[in-house]
């Protein structure tokens, strides 16, 4: 009996820590200079923390704690790995729009889908022939 009861604790033991294990978070940092547009949300510049976890790989989180906000973005996998860690933003006349997120750990990997302020930001400076668009990287920490 005392021998059935240490397998189970054995087995309980195992299946506690491969759930665990399953688990994890998958974060990273960012120092943004400048004011970003995520889902129609403008967040400040700041220090981001970027996550998702495995229950639900598809939804980012953004938020930089020191000023208080946070968001979360439905997004689009990208199961190849990046050569290195980065953020990439689509910016139009000054604005920018978080548009893809590169890392070497391609459960990280991911693009965002173009909000309808994306894409009226894009429509405008290519009415008004602004050569102001460009994707601008930021070196993920």
């Amino acid at each position: 009996m005392k021998n059935l009861t240490a397998i189970a604790l054995f087995v309980a033991a195992g299946i506690a820590t491969a759930g665990s294990a399953l688990a994890q978070d998958h974060k990273v940092t960012a120092n943004v200079p400048f004011n970003f547009t995520v889902n129609g949300r403008t967040l400040p510049a700041g220090h981001y923390t970027i996550g998702n976890d495995s229950s639900s790989p598809r939804t980012l989180t953004i938020s930089d704690r020191e000023k208080g906000v946070a968001v979360m973005a439905i997004t689009v996998p990208d199961y190849r790995a990046s050569a290195d860690n980065k953020l990439v933003f689509h910016r139009y006349a000054g604005q920018y729009f978080l548009s893809e997120i590169r890392t070497t750990n391609e459960s990280m990997t991911c693009h965002l889908p173009t909000s309808k302020q994306e894409k009226w930001a894009k429509a405008q400076t290519q009415e008004a022939s602004v050569r102001d668009n460009h994707d601008v990287l930021i070196a993920l920490n």
